[in-house]
C-alpha cells in the first residue's frame, strides 16, 4: 500500500525543479530517488492534506531510534537550504526520505558512518494545515 502522499502543488513544483539539466548532470543519484518518490506518490489538493503528513516547508520533529535525540528540521526547496537553521533541501536525502511521510512513519537515510534510522514524532509546522497556501 501507498502511504507516501503529497499535495498536487508540491508535485508540480518538485517535478518542475527535477527538469533542470544541472540537477540531472550533477545529482543524477538525488534526482533518482525523488523521481522515483514522486512516481509513487499519491498528489492530493492542499486543502485534502492531512496535518500529520509532512510536505513542502514542513517543520517536523523526529527521533533519532538508536540515541533518542529529538531534532528539528524544515523541508526547503534549495534556495531556502540552510544548515545553521536546520532547514533542509528537498534535493537531499533527508528531505526525500521525509516528503510526504506522516507522524508515526519511520524513515531512514545515509548519515556519516552508516545510516539513521528516525521516526517522525510531530509536524510542528505544515503550511497547509494553517492554510499558508502559497508557500
Amino acid at each position: 500500500m501507498n502511504n507516501i502522499t503529497v499535495t498536487t502543488n508540491d508535485h508540480k513544483r518538485l517535478t518542475a525543479l527535477l527538469e533542470f539539466a544541472s540537477i540531472k548532470t550533477i545529482m543524477p543519484e538525488i534526482e533518482k530517488l525523488l523521481y522515483n518518490k514522486l512516481i509513487v506518490a499519491r498528489a492530493l489538493p492542499q486543502e485534502s492534506i492531512s496535518k500529520h503528513v509532512i510536505t513542502m516547508n514542513s517543520r517536523v520533529l523526529l527521533k533519532e531510534l538508536s540515541s533518542e535525540r529529538e531534532i528539528e528540521l524544515t523541508i526547503t526547496y534549495p534556495q531556502d537550504a540552510n544548515n545553521r537553521e536546520r532547514k533542509v533541501s528537498i534535493l537531499s536525502p533527508i528531505g526525500i526520505a521525509l516528503l510526504g511521510r506522516q507522524v508515526g512513519d519511520q524513515v531512514s537515510w545515509k548519515i556519516p558512518g552508516g545510516t539513521g534510522q528516525f521516526e517522525i514524532v510531530d509536524v510542528r509546522y505544515q503550511p497547509e494545515a494553517v492554510g499558508d497556501f502559497h508557500l
